[in-house]
């Protein structure tokens, strides 16, 4: 159970299927029991106020505005607690199509800042000021309903998905989810996604609003979850998985497998003479060939210069080929230091042990393959030792 949650949301898999999930209800809704209808309608509620929970806890900013503005808007819509007129309810079901991508993109591409600051409490202000001039305008019929003749606009006449919904908020969710998915991170990815399942429920008629935003604020959700795994297990410099993702790697290991510790020969030499800058280029350099090393190896960034390499099903003497090669990829790949108009190699050193019949821990295997990068080392560096 804990290996399927971890490829499910480490892959990023959660939001497709939560939105997969929440069309194939919209599209039969005969499917959820009549017991369970109030939890469809009160869904978005729950899953709003507990991600925005889950956010605050984590001090992430931007998706708890984003939680506050799915919650307010789907309140607007669907639990018409302000008794708006038809005509209210129609501008406000067109206007939150500019608002929702308008302000997605620009908390998804502003730097995260927090709540409750003087940028967070700002940012909040904006967007609480935003929602009020939007009920507002809702509440004056007048002035709504000429609002909503100049928002519902269409550029061509046909049927299908262009008579559902404003041509500029199509093409304003088309652009906020293009400029989104480019950040390529969790929580930009699931604001996306988010704009994507209101947009789809607008087209898809009234009935399917409640699971429009069920779905947007499950992304969301979604998005934060893989944002925690991935500060919990991802090494923010290198991209690797960190040491805590080794620990449950090493905890499904067989009965063979071979493990390597390697680290960058004289680091302290090159942040000394180059900088640290120039110590991260390395480490990123190293890190991107290890993610390539083949045969199955998984690598991980065990702490500072040091990284661990894990062959599952593996031995030692076919892994020892892969690693000597990836020594020499490495060597043979200068790295030219900024400002210096200069190039440099880097060099690494490796240890390398296998489980024998003996070993009943894998970190016992993992401390030997460090004695072999001690030797290594002691041999004269730049090279494999098992």
């Amino acid at each position: 159970m804990r290996r399927a949650y971890s490829i499910i949301v480490s892959a990023g898999l959660a939001p497709f299927l939560i939105m997969g999930a929440c069309l194939v209800l919209a599209l039969s809704p005969s499917l959820v029991p009549g017991e369970l209808a109030g939890l469809v309608r009160y869904g978005p509620f729950l899953l709003a106020v507990l991600g925005g929970a889950i956010a605050w806890w984590f001090n992430r900013g931007q998706a708890v505005f984003v939680m506050a503005l799915l919650l307010v808007c789907y309140w607007l819509l669907v639990g018409n607690g302000a008794g708006f007129s038809p005509d209210g309810l129609a501008f406000l079901r067109i206007a939150t199509l500019y608002l929702i991508p308008i302000n997605l993109v620009f908390l998804g591409f502003t730097a995260e800042r927090g709540v409750l600051n003087p940028r967070g409490i700002a940012r909040m202000l904006v967007l609480g000021l935003q929602l009020f001039v939007m009920v507002m305008l809702a509440g004056q019929p007048d002035v709504g309903s000429a609002l909503y003749q100049m928002l519902d606009t269409r550029f061509i006449t046909g049927g299908g998905v262009l008579a559902e919904i404003p041509h500029p908020a199509l093409i304003l969710s088309v652009f906020a989810v293009v400029v989104l998915l480019i950040r390529h991170k969790p929580l930009e990815t699931s604001f996306a996604a988010a704009i994507i399942a209101i947009t789809v429920a607008t087209v898809m008629g009234p009935g399917a609003i409640q699971y429009g935003y069920l779905a947007a604020t499950g992304v969301v959700l979604a998005g934060l979850a893989q944002e925690a795994w991935r500060m919990a297990f991802v090494d923010d410099l290198t991209g690797l998985a960190g040491r805590r993702a080794l620990g449950h790697a090493m905890a499904e290991l067989g009965s063979q497998y071979a493990i390597a510790m390697l680290d960058v020969d004289h680091f302290k030499k090159f942040n000394d003479t180059y900088g640290h800058d120039v110590g991260d280029i390395v480490l990123r350099k190293v890190a991107r060939e290890l993610s390539h090393v083949g045969g199955g190896g998984k690598a991980f960034r065990y702490g500072g210069e040091e990284f661990t390499v894990v062959f599952a099903g593996r031995n030692a003497q076919k892994a020892q080929e892969l690693l000597d090669a990836l020594r020499k990829r490495i060597a043979e790949n200068k790295i030219t230091v900024p400002d210096k108009n200069k190039t440099v190699s880097v060099k690494i050193s490796v240890g390398l042990a296998e489980r024998d019949e003996d070993d009943t821990d894998p970190w016992d295997v993992l401390k030997r393959a460090d004695k072999k990068l001690y030797e290594a080392k002691q041999a004269g560096r730049n090279r494999v030792v098992a």
